[in-house]
């Protein structure tokens, strides 16, 4: 019997009238899956993460608007690959504060374009899988900071205000995506900083697909905020 514990090649679904038993399209059975949280998708070298260096920070755009929709997003990707991109979590910390800004919000835009709507700026980022020894290389690019796009049909699957007054430099945003309401917003207040962790839709970036993930800052001043982010996905 062959033995494949990382991922084998995808096959697509078949055509035959009587399915006597179901598969994945990998070819494994129909079963729960091994491990805890995520582990089984890291096991088979399926999860990626990407990150910047810690201390060095992004600059964000100038006074964001909810106008602006997918044309201004602060993290871009862009799947290349024939695989469905699945986004896990999204963590942030501000380092400079938008000062003017009445609230904080957050914005995430799909688009099946077949090609990437990014068009310039921000800076690009290599998804590094977390098995140490997978060689299973990834067609997802990922770009973060003042970038902007430039969408065909861009749909709003996520909005949400995640901070009801103004931010403050060291705020920390962490998003969870796909865990329903078993992710319990949570507010704790450490010397003037807020640490908030928040939940959000299952979101899919089907291949050829974009995802324009947008911050919103109300009466938001002309100096542009700053950040550092962590965010985490799988591919299959």
């Amino acid at each position: 019997m062959a033995i494949a514990k990382l991922r084998p090649t995808k096959n697509a679904d078949g055509t035959s009238v009587v399915t006597p038993s179901r598969a994945g399209s990998y070819g494994e059975a129909g079963i729960m899956p091994y491990g805890i949280g995520r582990y089984g998708l890291a096991d088979e070298g399926s999860y990626w993460t990407v990150s910047t260096v810690i201390g060095t920070d992004l600059t964000a755009h100038v006074a964001p608007t909810i106008a602006n929709a997918e044309t201004k997003p602060i993290i871009h990707l862009f799947n290349a690959g024939p695989n469905d991109v699945y986004l896990d979590y999204i963590d942030m910390l501000t380092t400079v504060a938008n000062t003017t800004a009445t609230a904080v919000g957050f914005t995430i835009y799909l688009d099946n374009k077949g090609t990437t709507n990014y068009v310039s700026g921000g800076t690009a980022f290599v998804p590094l899988n977390v098995r140490s020894n997978s060689t299973t290389a990834t067609a997802t690019t990922v770009t973060a900071g003042a970038a902007t796009a430039v969408g065909t049909t861009p749909k709003k699957v996520f909005s949400r205000v995640i901070k009801e007054f103004i931010g403050v430099a060291l705020d920390r945003y962490s998003f969870s995506f796909g865990n329903g309401m078993l992710m319990t917003p949570t507010t704790t207040y450490v010397a003037g900083a807020t640490a908030i962790i928040t939940y959000g839709p299952p979101i899919v970036i089907g291949a050829g697909g974009n995802m324009c993930f947008c911050q919103v800052s109300p009466s938001g001043a002309t100096t542009a905020a700053t950040f550092q982010f962590e965010m985490g996905f799988w591919e299959r």
